[in-house]
Parts: structure tokens; C-alpha cells; sequence
């Protein structure tokens, strides 16, 4: 019969994955924000095109 690590490992082990996933998250979070600001800059270099015809800044 196959013997399963003792308690302390897979505790150790569990605590690994909670902080795997938590970076995770953390990461997508700041992931939606990047995405969230590059859409809010794109529309605004959109508009300053569209009103005046000037380039934004950072074209």
C-alpha cells in the first residue's frame, strides 16, 4: 500500500498552494488594471485625434 506523506508535509504543501494562489490572483488583479488603463489612454489618444487633430503626447 502506498504510504502518504506525514501531516507537516502536506500542511507545508497546502501553504505553498495558498500563496501560489494568492500571488495569482494578485496578479490578475493587476493584470485587469494595466488592460483597464491602456483602454482608458487608447479612447483618450482617440478623442484628442478626433477633436484637433493633434498626436497625443506620447505618439
Amino acid at each position: 500500500m502506498k504510504q502518504l506523506p506525514d501531516e507537516s508535509l502536506l500542511l507545508e504543501i497546502l501553504e505553498i498552494v495558498k500563496a501560489t494562489e494568492a500571488k495569482a490572483s494578485e496578479m490578475y488583479e493587476i493584470s485587469k488594471q494595466i488592460s483597464h488603463n491602456t483602454q482608458i489612454q487608447a479612447t483618450k489618444r482617440e478623442e484628442a485625434r478626433q477633436l484637433n487633430g493633434q498626436p497625443f503626447p506620447d505618439d
